[in-house]
């Protein structure tokens, strides 16, 4: 998992659209775990989670008011078979039918003035845009004379200053003798500028293949993903449409860009590595793109904190798509390392590492550490109190937690939080207390038979490696080629999931191991540890001194007695 990565949301059906309150302390979401789509909200952290609309209709598309204190939404009722736009409470109460007319319509999008919703329609048989107050009064048609090869397509985006819109019009196929500007292009996609109170419109991208998805803050830039890149790429451009550049070039297709709050850096969803859609980001000018998270499955559709030092995403990494936050200037990096697969119904031990993120200069002090598993009830954590501990990079703190699979525990991987607890200590004072919170799914809940085969690997492997380094030339010891026969079996066995026959040869590697080592009067025992303990009389009788070079260049602790 990537490191500054948080899931939100664990529904069984899929939580898509997230989006942030301009204070930064809310989210709204949309989910189909109760069949149809239903708006929901929560803390930023993922708790409080709240359902704001009938499950007895379908909705969607929540935009936010600027002052934080209304929600405009999407409604179909199956019912009526009727779409109308709404508006509402953030705790979900008056709600208002802000059109009644029963027309199928686009996303509502709230003015930055926060004094009108703009939305699209096709009240008049084809799909145009359109203004309207806040209580539903004064609907102005904003375009027209569009028809069904000739449309306005559903998504409109506000300029910052609240008296201009931004909307995509389609024409395919296209008209006889009417050429593309882009080469074997079937269809037209252009970006048309509109003046709210002139209804005057320009079009900025004639003959091309655009979408435009985002305004720098400012007003003066628009960011948007072209067919002039192959597969769609990334480009921006001025707010009149001017000086249009290039951003990405690579072939596989970008989408969904999204400006930062400070109109510096870009994010967006792209299938730039071996087509797998990830989350990337690149500066306005072009410079330093990033590729933000690295998963086999679909990351897409990302947005911004309002501070810009987090992006909320959909994601089906779990198996369904849920609602995932990434911290981009995480203050701690946070190691976690489990000593061998947990077994239903076992105990099992998770390793945590915890220093200052490198890019972090800053001492902080650790006071809580929490680690939350999800077959748990969602407030259910196990803590540990880490008073007066300061961390510092380089020199981070280590500790473990003992933990109980519940014999209900599905079997496979497993996600777990943490939670850590920390200030930043200037000057020899403590700053406010703050949370750093990480999720992850690297967790194996298995059989007994599993775990123990995880327990022996985890142990054996370090001890074979010393033992191998210590063989001579023609004189490679009888017991360490079954030893090391034993243990390939039971590996190659334990690669293929059959850990039923992989551990009676995990065991022999064992049994064998220990036969030898009894010789020289020394009993010892296989923990499965990440740091095998290894007595010194030990490693000496049967190998010399030349293992204890190799011990220490590897790192490996070797302690008399252990």
């Amino acid at each position: 998992m990537e490191p500054g990565l948080k899931r939100l949301t664990s529904s069984p059906g899929r939580d898509v659209g997230a989006v942030y309150s301009l204070e930064g302390d809310k989210i709204l979401w949309v989910t189909d775990s109760l069949d149809n789509w239903t708006v929901w909200i929560m803390d930023e952290d993922g708790s409080s989670k709240r359902q704001l609309t009938s499950s007895s209709m379908i909705s969607g598309w929540p935009s936010w008011s600027p002052d934080g204190k209304e929600i405009a939404y999407w409604s179909w009722d199956p019912a009526s078979q009727t779409c109308d736009i709404w508006k509402m409470k953030p705790d979900g109460s008056s709600k208002v039918k802000l059109t009644t007319d029963g027309s199928f319509k686009g996303p509502p999008t709230w003015s930055p003035r926060g004094n009108r919703i703009a939305y699209t329609s096709n009240l008049t048989g084809n799909m145009e845009a359109y203004v309207m107050n806040l209580d539903g009064s004064g609907k102005k048609e904003l375009t027209t004379g569009h028809n069904p090869g000739y449309w306005v397509e559903a998504r409109l985006t506000w300029h910052p200053d609240g008296e201009r819109l931004y909307y995509q019009v389609t024409t395919f196929p296209l008209p006889p003798g009417t050429y593309p500007s882009i080469q074997d292009d079937v269809a037209f996609v252009e970006i048309f500028m509109v003046d709210i109170g002139t209804g005057e419109s320009r079009n900025l991208t004639p003959r091309l293949h655009e979408n435009v998805r985002s305004v720098s803050s400012d007003g003066e830039k628009l960011a948007c993903i072209s067919l002039r890149s192959p597969s769609y790429g990334l480009w921006v451009m001025d707010f009149d449409g001017s000086n249009q550049t290039r951003l990405t070039w690579h072939g596989q297709g970008d989408r969904a860009p999204r400006f930062s709050p400070d109109g510096k850096r870009i994010v967006y969803w792209s299938l730039e590595a071996a087509n797998l859609p990830d989350i990337w980001m690149i500066n306005a000018d072009g410079n330093n793109k990033t590729r933000l998270t690295y998963n086999s499955h679909m990351d897409i559709y990302p947005s911004w904190s309002p501070d810009g030092r987090k992006i909320v995403f959909e994601s089906d990494r779990t198996g369904d798509f849920d609602i995932w936050l990434l911290t981009l200037d995480r203050p701690l990096d946070v190691d976690v390392k489990f000593d061998r697969c947990a077994a239903a119904g076992e105990s099992g031990r998770a390793f945590l590492t915890i220093e200052p993120s490198r890019n972090n200069s800053k001492t902080l002090k650790v006071i809580e550490i929490r680690i939350h598993f999800d077959w748990d009830d969602e407030v259910e954590y196990l803590s540990k109190p880490v008073p007066s501990v300061l961390s510092s990079v380089g020199n981070p703190y280590q500790t473990e937690f003992e933990f109980q699979v519940p014999r209900s525990a599905s079997l496979g991987p497993h996600f777990y939080d943490v939670s850590i607890r920390y200030s930043e200590v200037t000057g020899g004072a403590d700053g406010p207390v703050k949370t750093y919170e990480y999720s992850s799914g690297d967790l194996e809940v298995g059989t007994i038979e599993h775990s123990e085969c995880d327990r022996l690997h985890n142990g054996l492997r370090p001890v074979l490696e010393l033992l191998n380094v210590g063989k001579k030339t023609g004189d490679y010891p009888e017991y360490l080629v079954r030893a090391n026969e034993e243990f390939y079996t039971a590996k190659t066995l334990a690669s293929k999931t059959d850990f039923v026959s992989a551990l009676p040869h995990f065991q022999k590697a064992e049994a064998i191991l220990n036969e030898q080592l009894s010789q020289t009067e020394e009993k010892w025992f296989l923990s499965g540890l990440p740091s095998i303990l290894i007595p010194l009389a030990v490693v000496a009788a049967i190998l010399g001194g030349s293992l204890m070079v190799y011990a220490r260049k590897r790192g490996y602790i070797l302690k008399s007695g252990a």
